[in-house]
Parts: C-alpha cells; sequence; structure tokens
C-alpha cells in the first residue's frame, strides 16, 4: 500500500495493517496519527529532495519522522540498537483505510 505527505517529498510502501491504533499521548494526540506497526523490512521509505525532518520526545526511544516540505508526520522508528525495532506508519496518509481495518484505542495519556 502507498501512503504519501500532502506534497509527495515522503512516500511510503507497507502491507495493509489488519489494524491501526490511535493513541491519547500527548505526542500522538496532538499529531492525530493512526499507527500501522511494521518490522523495518516490511516497509520502503522514499524522500524526495526537501528532506526529512526528525524529534526525538523525551526519554529518546523513537524518532518521529516529519516531510520538511509539508510537515507531515509519516511514520516513527525505533532508534538504532533497539533489540526489537519497528517502524510505526501514520495511516492517516492513506486516501482511505482499506476495508476492514479495524481501530485500537491505546489510553497512554499519562505517559
Amino acid at each position: 500500500m502507498e501512503l504519501q505527505c500532502d506534497c509527495g517529498n515522503v512516500r511510503l510502501f507497507a502491507p495493509e495493517p489488519a489494524q491501526v491504533t490511535c493513541c491519547n499521548c500527548g505526542i500522538c494526540r496532538r499529531y492525530m496519527a493512526l499507527w500501522g506497526y511494521f518490522r523495518p523490512d516490511e516497509v520502503e521509505i522514499v524522500t524526495g529532495a526537501a528532506g526529512r525532518a526528525s524529534y526525538q520526545r523525551g526519554d529518546r526511544e523513537i524518532e518521529f519522522l516529519r516531510c520538511a516540505a509539508c510537515g507531515c508526520v509519516t511514520h516513527y522508528q525505533t532508534l538504532a540498537g533497539d533489540p526489537d525495532p519497528i517502524v510505526a506508519v501514520n495511516f492517516r496518509l492513506a486516501e482511505t483505510l482499506p476495508h476492514g481495518v479495524t481501530t485500537r484505542y491505546a489510553d497512554n495519556a499519562t505517559r
């Protein structure tokens, strides 16, 4: 499945998820993302000339990435050396979610 930021500078290719997660932690509720979780080898990320920008929040365990041109949050990933690496793709970038994808609501507001 192909997803992209508003200007098309960052494109992601990921499998169709069976489920996406809507988290209410401080940063996810601000980003309004719907996360689909994958191993790094399951996701291809193509970045254009404008590049990407990143942000590491608080505990510095994950890195949020966004298009440097239009600012859309595209994904987050665990940092190098993590024993169980993941890439969380923002499925709000999809034109539509595939039929049958369920949404899990994660209550992490206290994090």
